[in-house]
């Protein structure tokens, strides 16, 4: 395999002839404007050709290098190439190329050290990026057959938020090329605005009008949005390379996101690039296993097609190995400091505690200590624990003050948070509920509460639609979120329920848990599972002895061990856009009664396409606050269903903060700082548990997810929320042992041995 080396025009011309179209990065237009940048200039364009059978050549890939000076030394950069002819190369094939353009840039530039290029797998000539965030998904909307055809091909939030836009967003759209090549102010004022809220640095207003003036209106274009008074309120700039088009810059004002101005202007994008003669437009880059970083850019881009299209990303291929592994180990050095310089401004951000915040905890249990936990880890501040009892790892903590109630009635907690309110009047007050029955008593008393109150919980109809789980069911079913096959009983009045309709075994769980709660001091239990109908009637029967009058749900049994469990845990903000997110997958769940459900061992994982329905699924409830959702998965069929979704932020949060997401520094950040950030998402590795390691290494039947558990151990990523090194004084550190070890008899009891089922 060889490179040759051709002109431009040449180049251009073979890409033309081999109905091959060049991305803009690797076109003479775009040479033009690197060339204008300092440090960068044009080094070479290349047919990489290998021999046929007659003794000729064929070309196989086309690609144009830019030589980049930066620190010191000259690397290559080839953005989103080579550009293969006839599809992806085989790996055998795309390792010859890479082969033989080192051996070429070796030998004619010896003082290139690396070529940063677009590499389909994970090669052993190559290595990550020494810088960057490289993607190896992206969304690709088709622009043919017209605008209806461009709509039809969305997905149905897509056409749903557009229809939606195109009725209400006040906004008027156009391409505005000519107007903002003569000036960009306006513009990069949004820009401006766009950065210091999603928290990065816009690049110099001149980078934006080079790369206008430059590459001409023949190949970018500046779509923008304008509000009744006549001011841009959201815009884009589009570059355009033969039939296509990139998604390159955009910006937009934060009070514009509930008008859906963005989804307008976008369409009209789609459209206008269509009528230009476009056939495809990448909206250049989505979050993925690979890429967690940019998981903040799926919720919007990916419902503008149905399918996700998979890309080679950026790697780095060493030319010069020596020099290249030194560099490497320098960037070992910088992220080092870096690391440490941020762990140093925590500790003193540490020694100074928020004078400004008392965190008041509504619970007496693991998840009230865990969320006090977040706070002092974040804030280094003290909680004020209010309930009618608490766990010993909670009543002889450091970490809080107690107040005991007699009631979690909404009339008590007014007065006891009203108080202690009056009491802290230069303090906010966030109140955090581990219950739905005490986020039930909230609603009732939010709009009673002292203004330093803050409540990180949903307006009370979004919560009385999420807690009713045949609502929540509903909801899911209308975004096409799986859930498992359900019938809805009703227990009031004298009548006995219809037979159930589902084939047993099934399982039968309160449609709202807030009403049933209280039967729990009775013996009753979070969730039935039931093998025929006499078992149902029976229960039935129990619950109407006992007073109940509400609806159960009767669920398909979904079969699979506790390790077929996760949970999706969340913080969405005031501005309705999710501002933090986490997840995990259970390794084993509580089995007492009414415990079920509480998964008491976990490890974090990074799921992109959880995280898009969760976001989803959010957005169509208008949801707020902290949140957590159950999922499982199906082993038949491996499918991902949702379950519940659980208005507080879960017994189990703090498995998000080992996993580097404080839910309450995103919460506090937005409703006290007013500096509502960015996605963040938990994407370090972690185990989570609160039972000794002797369980897991009974119950996990996976061999790999146990190996993965050890290994985590051995890494020092093993979490307990209940062992702090901040907390460990004697007396509450007895009650965190005999907890755990209590842990054991608990599943010998109600446990004894490991089922497909979980039951």
């Amino acid at each position: 395999m060889q490179l040759r080396e051709v002109t431009f025009q040449r180049f251009e011309e073979e890409a033309q002839e081999l109905g091959v179209c060049l991305p803009i990065e690797q076109t003479s237009a775009w040479a033009r404007l690197e060339a204008t940048i300092e440090g960068r200039s044009q080094w070479g364009c290349f047919r990489i050709t290998e021999p046929v059978a007659d003794g000729g050549e064929k070309t196989v890939a086309l690609i144009s290098f830019a030589d980049y000076l930066t620190h010191g030394y000259h690397y290559l950069r080839a953005h989103h190439a080579p550009v293969w002819v006839g599809g992806a190369p085989t790996p055998e094939l795309e390792s010859e190329a890479l082969d033989a353009i080192a051996s070429y840039v070796r030998r004619r530039d010896r003082k290139v050290a690396f070529v940063r290029l677009a590499v389909d797998g994970e090669l052993p000539q190559t290595s990550p990026v020494l810088s960057g965030i490289p993607y190896d998904n992206t969304v690709v909307v088709d622009l043919t057959g017209g605008d209806e055809a461009i709509l039809d091909r969305m997905k149905t939030r897509g056409r749903r938020d557009v229809r939606k836009a195109l009725r209400e967003s006040p906004v008027t759209c156009a391409d505005e090329t000519e107007r903002a090549t003569e000036c960009f102010d306006e513009y990069y004022d949004v820009m401006v605005e766009t950065a210091e809220r999603d928290g990065f640095n816009p690049a110099p207003k001149s980078d934006y009008q080079d790369m206008i003036r430059i590459l001409g209106p023949e190949h970018c274009r500046v779509f923008a949005g304008r509000d009744p008074e006549g001011k841009v309120v959201t815009w884009a700039i589009s570059t355009i390379s033969g039939t296509h088009a990139v998604y390159y810059y955009a910006a937009s004002r934060g009070a514009t996101k509930s008008q859906f101005v963005t989804d307008k202007l976008f369409y009209f994008e789609c459209c206008e690039l269509g009528r230009r003669g476009c056939t495809q437009y990448d909206l250049m880059g989505i979050g993925s296993d690979f890429s967690p970083a940019l998981l903040g850019l799926n919720m919007f881009k990916t419902k503008f097609a149905k399918e996700v299209t998979v890309v080679a990303p950026d790697r780095d291929l060493p030319v010069k190995r020596g020099f290249y592994n030194v560099l490497q180990s320098l960037q070992s050095v910088r992220r080092s400091r870096r690391e440490a310089a941020r762990a140093k401004a925590a500790e003193a951000q540490k020694a100074r505690p928020r004078e400004d915040l008392l965190p008041v905890i509504l619970g007496g249990d693991i998840s009230a200590y865990a969320y006090g936990r977040e706070f002092h880890e974040a804030f280094h501040v003290r909680s004020h624990a209010m309930n009618q009892a608490f766990v010993g790892a909670l009543e002889h903590s450091a970490l809080f003050d107690f107040t005991v109630t007699s009631s979690i009635e909404p009339a008590e907690l007014r007065q006891k948070i009203s108080a202690l309110a009056e009491a802290n009047p230069t303090k906010k007050l966030p109140v955090i509920p581990s219950t739905d029955a005490l986020v039930a008593s909230l609603e009732q008393i939010r709009d009673e509460l002292p203004a330093n109150v803050v409540l990180p919980i949903p307006m009370p109809e979004v919560f009385a639609r999420v807690c009713d789980k045949r609502a929540f069911q509903e909801a899911c079913e209308g975004l096409g979120l799986p859930t498992p096959a359900t019938e809805v009983v009703s227990l009031a009045g004298p009548a006995a329920p219809a037979p159930c309709g589902l084939p047993f075994p099934v399982v039968a769980k309160p449609a709202r848990t807030a009403e049933y709660s209280h039967l729990y001091e009775q013996g009753f239990k979070k969730i039935y599972s039931c093998d025929d109908q006499t078992a149902l009637d029976a229960l039935w029967a129990s619950l109407r002895d006992a007073g109940f009058a509400g609806d159960f749900l009767v669920q398909e049994r979904i079969d699979g061990d506790d390790t077929h469990m996760g949970a999706l845990t969340f913080y969405v903000g005031a501005n309705g856009q999710m501002q933090a997110f986490g997840a995990a997958q259970a390794l084993l769940e509580d089995h007492a009664p009414t415990m079920r459900g509480n998964s008491v061992a976990m490890v974090s994982r990074v799921w992109p396409d959880l995280m898009e329905r969760c976001q989803r699924l959010v957005a169509e409830l208008g949801y707020t606050g902290l949140g957590e959702v159950d999922v499982k998965r199906d082993p038949r069929t491996g499918e991902w269903l949702f379950l519940e979704l659980n208005p507080r932020a879960g017994r189990n949060s703090y498995y998000m903060a080992a996993a580097g997401v404080n839910p309450m520094r995103a919460m506090v950040t937005d409703l006290v700082d007013g500096r509502g950030k960015k996605l963040w998402v938990a994407d370090e590795p972690a185990l989570y548990t609160l039972v000794p390691q002797s369980l897991l290494e009974r119950y996990i039947a996976d061999p790999a997810l146990l190996a993965e558990v050890r290994d985590l151990v051995a890494q020092g990523r093993s979490f307990d929320p209940q062992r702090y090194d901040a907390d460990r004084g004697l007396r509450r550190m007895l009650d965190v042992e005999l907890t755990e070890k209590n842990q054991i008899r608990k599943f010998a009891r109600f446990y004894p041995e490991r089922t497909d089922s979980s039951f």
